[in-house]
């Protein structure tokens, strides 16, 4: 019975790991891949295209606040931390295995 417990946690470890890593594969592409690869294509920048697209849409305060409160590399970085995590404790999970 034990050893049944042990073999589902270690295969939502590994699920959820696998997910985190999806993760952060998605965020690197949208975040970094994709604006690098326009703007070398389009010769422009395309984060101040999407800064004037979002004044363009808001008034005001409220359009200073929008433009400069996101920050999309930290989803990036918390899915990369939570995948080596799980990657850490699957590593060890298996050794404890190997060893008894």
């Amino acid at each position: 019975m034990i050893n049944i417990k042990k073999e589902k946690s270690t295969q939502v470890a590994f699920i959820l790991t696998a997910l985190a890593a999806l993760a952060t594969l998605f965020s690197v592409a949208t975040n970094f891949l994709i604006p690098m690869y326009l703007m070398s294509k389009y010769q422009t920048d395309v984060r101040r295209a999407s800064s004037i697209g979002i004044i363009g849409g808001a008034d005001g305060p409220t359009a200073i606040y929008i433009t400069g409160g996101f920050h999309s590399y930290l989803f990036t970085i918390i899915f990369g931390l939570l995948t080596i995590i799980g990657i850490i404790h699957i590593i060890k999970k298996i050794n404890k295995q190997k060893t008894n």
